[in-house]
């Protein structure tokens, strides 16, 4: 394990996840992100970490700059990431922004998230969801958004359920908005499965076991 990946001590701010994504406090999702790799640093020597919905811009710190963390943890530490997205256009810019890592491990899909799920029959130890945007505002036109938006939630993880890990780790995004989040569907079906919350911020992370 890299201890030089978790911090506690006064000398927090050179630790380089701090230095670079922190960014004063306004990272709502720092600390959910922080604690989901320290974990994977823990329990994978060589992690497959498969997030749906990718980087859209190079400082997209309002969206927790996911591409990114996940490319650099790669190339730090070893291991896979997949990023799906149905939008080649995302893609393109998420592989100009990986660009900096250039010895990570990054696969770019472009498919349907359920649909790769479905298909992908190899590792994942970190899953991130992070697809169909869920709209903030809980107005009438955006009500049938927000549930489409936490069923396909439900789609993705259901799809890929039986092929995770055991120490598989989950963080889904957009979890403190008007009417529940993207994770809410998903949320009240993995209570039911066992799974465990550990921090529940912007985005939630669950384990399935301690």
């Amino acid at each position: 394990m890299d201890t030089g990946l978790i911090y506690t001590g006064e000398d927090h701010e050179g630790n380089w996840f701090y230095n670079r994504y922190y960014y004063g406090g306004s990272n709502s999702r720092y600390y959910t992100f922080q604690l989901a790799m320290n974990l994977l640093n823990q329990r994978h020597d060589c992690p497959t970490i498969i997030e749906t919905g990718c980087q859209r811009q190079e400082e997209d710190v309002g969206a927790g700059m996911s591409t990114s963390i996940f490319a650099e943890y790669v190339d730090r530490y070893g291991g896979h990431l997949i990023a799906v997205d149905n939008d080649t256009t995302h893609l393109a810019r998420a592989a100009t922004f990986v660009q900096k890592w250039p010895n990570a491990s990054v696969k770019l899909v472009p498919s349907d998230s359920v649909k790769f799920l479905e298909w992908y029959d190899g590792p994942c130890n970190l899953l991130y969801l992070d697809s169909l945007d869920y709209p903030i505002a809980e107005n009438l036109g955006n009500q049938q958004m927000q549930q489409d938006a936490q069923q396909h939630c439900l789609k993705e993880f259901k799809a890929i359920e039986d092929k995770l890990d055991p120490k598989a780790i989950l963080l889904i995004d957009d979890n403190q908005l008007g009417g529940g989040g993207k994770p809410r569907a998903l949320k009240e079906y993995i209570v039911e499965k066992g799974w465990i919350c550990l921090l529940d911020l912007q985005s939630t992370l669950w384990v399935k076991e301690i």
